[in-house]
């Protein structure tokens, strides 16, 4: 494990270092030594589309490209994971589910993305403990393989919830519906 975090760390560092180094040389490119923000927008704008030097810049630009996507999929993976900021709810009318919501959010603001009518009925819920969403989800079934979910899948997703809740866009999801992981 410890491997795999320093594998991590050093792709981490590998593409910081290429993402610097190709800004560096957009710079230099740029002739003027502009900011990144600067040369983006004349290129929106479509100038000096035919300079060599230019073309270089657009070209360079997208390999940065490729390298912001590959390093944020890699400080996703190292990303700790915070299990203490998310609360489990169990639901059972309309429908049966269990969602995972980020403390200070409604449940039912969750749960209505998978129920209609959701703010016309009674709905009740109860609080779930950590030991027994894996409970529940060691009984479910995964719709992908009609078995249920093994011990390092159940594992994997709290492990991502956890580092779900690091994003400021992450409201919650639903876990279970109908005792079906989806």
């Amino acid at each position: 494990m410890e491997d795999n975090k320093d594998y991590l760390f050093s792709g981490i560092s590998h593409c910081q270092e290429k993402i610097e180094a190709i800004n560096q040389r957009v710079r230099a490119l740029s002739v003027f030594n502009n900011s990144m923000d600067l040369i983006e927008r004349i290129l929106e704008r479509g100038e000096f589309q035919g300079d060599p030097a230019w073309q270089e810049i657009a070209r360079l630009l997208e390999v940065r490209k490729s390298y912001e996507l590959k390093l944020e999929e890699l400080s996703w993976q190292v990303k700790p994971s915070d299990l203490s900021q998310i609360e489990f709810y169990s639901f059972s009318v309309p429908k049966s589910a269990l969602i995972a919501v980020k403390i200070g959010v409604k449940p039912l603001i969750v749960y209505s993305n998978c129920v209609i009518e959701v703010y016309n009925k009674k709905i009740e819920y109860s609080s779930l403990s950590v030991d027994e969403v894996r409970q529940l989800l060691s009984r479910s079934i995964c719709e992908d393989t009609n078995h249920g979910m093994t011990e390092e899948s159940i594992q994997e997703e709290l492990l991502d919830l956890g580092r779900y809740v690091n994003e400021s866009f992450y409201q919650g999801s639903v876990l279970l519906i109908e005792n079906v992981f989806v």
